[in-house]
């Protein structure tokens, strides 16, 4: 009896022992396995955090290669681009006059003297004085009543007559016209006289508009200086359609002209 209870006794030791083995090992392979899903989670997130990076990267490489190109596509689409500006008729470079429009301003270009008026330069000549191509680099105190400012690559330019200036704290300084801008004179129409006229009229006013029409109403197309003598080709009431020194026509008041006799009369 004594030695079956000690045989039980022993045998549920062995039972308790395994159980408590079996549990131990179980226990230490749960724990095993939670650490390799941390583990495997914590590398997923490294790699996952890796990759977002990457793709972030790889966006903003994308998308500064993108702005860039974009920026060079808008830049060749400008420089494409070619702007035209209308401007009223303009002297041609090469006209003379016998003298200069009152308020006249000379200044010295490379030791030569030059002359400036209303947007338009001068150069002296051997009956006067001869329109010439606006000096590159002139400064001049104010711009001509007329001038435009126009907006090209992100600089404000002011023209007037052909000629681009940029705004300095001295004044405006002749510059370059810009690559894509194109210059287009505005030529109105002329209107035809009503009645036919002959005869040659000499100007008596200091500066006279000439006009494409017999109305102050319309645009002047040139001016023209005392003491020129110019042909009559027709007329109408206060106004006559003469031909300028330039061999264009135009209509001036009829009151700032004189009639002139024609050779060998009394």
């Amino acid at each position: 009896m004594f030695i079956q209870s000690k045989i039980t006794r022993c045998f549920m030791t062995i039972i308790v022992i395994s159980l408590f083995a079996l549990t131990s090992v179980l226990m230490a392979d749960n724990a095993f396995a939670r650490n390799g899903e941390r583990r495997e989670g914590e590398s997923y997130r490294t790699e996952r955090r890796g990759s977002d990076s990457s793709v972030r990267e790889r966006r903003e490489r994308e998308g500064r290669s993108y702005r860039t190109k974009r920026r060079g596509s808008d830049s060749s689409d400008r420089r494409r681009e070619r702007r035209v500006i209308r401007t009223p008729r303009f002297r041609r470079h090469g006209h003379a006059v016998p003298r200069l429009p009152r308020g006249y301003r000379r200044f010295w270009y490379n030791r030569e003297p030059f002359y400036y008026n209303h947007g338009v330069f001068y150069r002296p000549a051997r009956s006067g004085f001869v329109v010439v191509v606006a000096p590159i680099g002139v400064i001049v105190n104010s711009l001509p009543i007329g001038y435009q400012r126009v907006w090209v690559d992100d600089v404000w330019y002011y023209t007037y007559g052909g000629v681009f200036y940029s705004r300095v704290p001295s004044g405006y300084v002749v510059v370059e016209a810009p690559a894509d801008v194109i210059i287009e004179e505005d030529i109105p129409a002329l209107v035809e006289p009503p009645e036919p006229a002959s005869g040659t009229v000499s100007i008596v006013a200091s500066i006279l508009n000439v006009r494409s029409g017999p109305s102050l109403n319309y645009p002047v197309i040139y001016q023209i200086h005392r003491g020129y003598v110019l042909e009559v080709h027709g007329k109408t009431v206060g106004w006559l359609y003469v031909q300028l020194p330039n061999g264009e026509f135009g209509w001036v008041m009829n009151i700032y002209t004189t009639r002139l006799k024609p050779p060998g009369s009394g």
